[in-house]
């Protein structure tokens, strides 16, 4: 029983360490998020559940997503890859799979943040306006967002992001790391990543607009905009 109680403590240390986006990690990293070398645990701690969920199904005549590299779960058909980060392995940058809002979800999500009450938020992406923009999904509300033109828009329809070994990336004004991956694009074809901040004490996903300067993130119904963030990059 101490084995056990001693593993119990190292698991409750290691959550505040890696899940509290206000938790003071050092004194010379940016005042939010995960530090990457303290993600030992992405199994645990970058993921969402593992459960195998009830079979997803979509109604007929229901696309599946507009996005060359969406997931339709027809029988056997494969998972695959993430076409805008198309540098990257499989491996390194995960899968995409069609959702709807009345659910079910699937397993292994990418975690992005966590919600004003608590309720984890997972990365998405759907198209809107002729962008394939990023989004921030809630499994537990039946919701995902996106944000465009200063409004916070709900979709019915997106994909979400599976696997893959990915890791936060401070950055700000715009920039963002030579590793991050490419969720999707304006209907110009600017590339837009997977970007997160907090705000009323959320740490909420969004889109990292280069050209704009900033982070957008969708919340209460508008977007916005964030100087300090960090990216979704391949480990």
């Amino acid at each position: 029983w101490i084995l056990n109680l001693l593993q119990e403590v190292t698991v409750a240390k290691t959550f505040t360490l890696l899940c509290d986006p206000f938790h003071d990690l050092s004194a010379g990293y940016p005042r939010y998020g995960f530090q990457p070398n303290y993600l030992s645990n992405p199994a645990d701690l970058t993921y969402g559940p593992t459960e195998t969920p009830a079979a997803t199904i979509i109604p007929e005549g229901v696309p599946s997503s507009a996005s060359s590299s969406s997931f339709h779960p027809d029988s056997d058909a494969p998972l695959k890859p993430n076409t805008f980060g198309s540098h990257l392995t499989k491996e390194l940058a995960g899968c995409w799979q069609y959702c709807n809002i009345n659910g079910p979800f699937p397993p292994n999500m990418v975690r992005a943040g966590i919600d004003t009450d608590g309720d984890v938020i997972y990365v998405g992406r759907a198209f809107h306006e002729g962008d394939m923009i990023p989004a921030k999904v809630i499994p537990t509300k039946n919701l995902a967002f996106v944000c465009y033109g200063g409004e916070e828009f709900l979709m019915e329809d997106f994909e979400v992001l599976r696997y893959g070994a990915f890791v936060w990336e401070f950055a700000t004004a715009g920039s963002v790391p030579v590793t991050a991956v490419r969720i999707g694009a304006t209907a110009d074809g600017e590339p837009l990543y997977m970007g997160r901040a907090i705000h009323n004490g959320s740490q909420t996903p969004g889109k990292v607009q280069p050209s704009h300067g900033c982070c957008y993130i969708p919340f209460d119904g508008e977007e916005v905009s964030k100087p300090d963030y960090e990216v979704l990059c391949v480990r």
